[in-house]
């Protein structure tokens, strides 16, 4: 079955409180033993799946059609339904951890299942049911936002995406005004994306408030369920970025920027890496796939396998047009054992990209999804799970070739230094999220200055001087992470530099760290990111020493 033929059903929200009512007040029960238990949780771990299931399907059908008028008002009904959703589950959680058989449980199943679930207490309450569904309904409010653009540039009409092959011109005229032509959507409709932040913050700041906590930052943790590090890690591991990644930055880009016969390096040319202009893939997106297909097949049986499964059910969409979504994501339907792919090609290297990173997360999810690791469990932390992405794209180097031709070192050499790069801004934007959330009632303007102070610590080599909106500050409004997810984008970091260890890694012994990721991908989120890291050998991110270490082994690569 494609993809397209899957019958969507909106799930029954009162049929789905009476199963769990049902099923809750069977586990609780006087004399329930431990199997019946067991098999209540597995159950509710179905009934999960299915719910699952269809949002998810929903969230693909509105994003590839965000004016799709059907999966609009789907959208509004889950964003209703998911906080009853998390409420229902949190009241059977409780009863969980309650259970006079809770070690027989966590010998079946997990004990991390029961510290995921101490952790779903402390970052739901049904008195904060209103808030959660004021924040989705901006979430999507602010994703037609950025969907709506209609960008004239170069006698098109160009969406965000679609903006992103001139952004990357090797013309640095071209890169300018394609920078101010995107500057000038997000200023013309700079009031809205302020008001829609603004609500955004002071309603998850009414959150944490109404459960007890000081400000949104201890809360935001909580919901991102991250259950072995805590925010004191995450500032020793920002210290260790400023003190040693910075430095290592602005060396290999002011060398970068004499390479490229430039006096400053702008905002327009930060993601350009080669003076003739970044290598481009060859080939058609049909092409394209096809040696997608080769590079899997040839990397190993498994991954083989995937790749064809995604193939034949048509799992990727990634052509962009008028009306979809921008970005690009993974996500999966459980019941049908599917990952899907969601991207908008734009003729640049990204492109490549797609088949690697987001197939990384969906190769952990289409093996998950195949193995006997509980529902709960199937997916780590977001850390976890970008590190089966980032790496991917590292063990994909070896077959650059099939999708650059005699420019695949060319591409290696971009790849490397943009992910070097990326650590400082990844890192900035969660400080920044952090500064807001502590500081809730910043003003749009003290919100766009804050920005622009993080940049001259973190990226002290880059100026955004003469670009519409940008040089006011305004570059965070189209990182959707930062209105979407809060506190996300570090782990973006962290599981950067375990894709480094790998990578690094794999330059002495391709198969072994290879079967090395393979097994972090198997555990899925059987276990925490830390127990993950340690079993792979590597030394934590935030560990000290850990970032300035690696940078000498990384000086021998790039």
């Amino acid at each position: 079955m494609k993809i397209s033929e899957i019958e969507y059903k909106r799930p029954d929200i009162e049929a789905l409180k009476e199963s769990y009512k049902v099923l809750t007040e069977a586990f609780t029960k006087d004399g329930v033993t431990a199997e019946e238990q067991a098999e209540i949780y597995r159950k509710l771990n179905k009934i999960d799946e299915d719910v699952l299931t269809m949002a998810s399907l929903a969230y693909v059908r509105f994003t590839l059609n965000t004016n799709d008028e059907f999966y609009v008002k789907e959208m509004d009904f889950y964003n209703e339904a998911e906080p009853v959703m998390t409420g229902l589950k949190t009241v059977f959680a409780e009863a969980m951890l309650k259970s006079p058989h809770r070690k027989y449980l966590e010998e079946v199943f997990s004990p991390l299942i029961f510290t995921n679930y101490e952790i779903l207490k402390k970052s739901y309450d049904p008195i904060i049911e209103e808030e959660c569904v004021e924040e989705n309904k901006l979430q999507t409010e602010y994703k037609r936002l950025l969907s709506s653009a209609k960008i004239p540039f170069n006698g098109e009409i160009l969406n965000i995406s679609q903006l992103g092959k001139y952004k990357d011109s090797p013309d640095r005229e071209i890169r300018r005004q394609a920078f101010n032509a995107h500057g000038e959507f997000m200023k013309e409709n700079g009031d809205k994306f302020d008001d829609i932040y603004d609500r955004m913050v002071k309603i998850r700041h009414k959150m944490a408030l109404k459960m007890g906590y000081k400000n949104y930052v201890e809360l935001g943790y909580y919901r991102m369920g991250r259950n072995c590090y805590s925010p004191d890690d995450i500032a020793e591991f920002r210290g260790q970025v400023i003190k040693d990644w910075v430095p290592f930055v602005c060396e290999l880009k002011n060398k970068l920027a004499q390479e490229l016969d430039i006096d400053r390096i702008m905002l327009y040319d930060d993601n350009i890496y080669i003076k003739e202009g970044n290598p481009q893939p060859i080939g058609s997106a049909e092409e394209m796939f096809a040696n997608g297909k080769k590079m899997y097949e040839e990397m190993s049986p498994e991954t083989g396998e995937f790749i064809r499964f995604m193939l034949d059910h048509d799992l990727f969409d990634v052509i962009a047009r008028e009306g979809k979504s921008n970005g690009g994501y993974c996500t999966e339907l459980p019941s049908y054992k599917m990952p899907f792919i969601f991207a908008n090609f734009d003729g640049t290297s990204g492109d490549v990209d797609v088949l690697t990173h987001e197939a990384g997360h969906a190769i952990a999810s289409y093996k998950a999804m195949n193995s006997d690791i509980p529902q709960e469990l199937r997916q780590g932390g977001m850390e976890t799970c970008e590190v089966h992405s980032m790496s991917m794209e590292f063990f994909a180097w070896k077959w650059m070739e099939l999708f650059f031709g005699d420019k695949a070192d060319a591409y290696r050499y971009m790849h490397l230094l943009n992910a070097i790069t990326f650590l400082p801004y990844g890192t900035m934007v969660d400080y920044f999220q952090q500064r807001v959330y502590e500081n809730p009632d910043m003003t749009p303007a003290e919100r766009k200055q804050l920005w622009l102070e993080l940049e001259s610590i973190f990226r002290p080599y880059l100026s955004n001087e003469g670009i519409t909106y940008m040089e006011e500050g305004g570059r965070w409004q189209y990182q959707s992470h930062i209105y979407e997810r809060p506190f996300y984008y570090i782990d973006y970091c962290l599981a950067q530099t375990i894709a480094f260890d790998f990578l690094i890694q794999s330059k002495e012994n391709y198969g072994e760290t290879f079967a090395n990721y393979d097994n972090f991908l198997k555990a899925g989120g059987s276990k925490t990111f830390i127990e993950l890291v340690k079993t792979a050998g590597f030394k934590l991110p935030f560990e000290d020493g850990k970032l300035s270490e690696m940078i000498q082994k990384l000086r021998a690569i790039v």
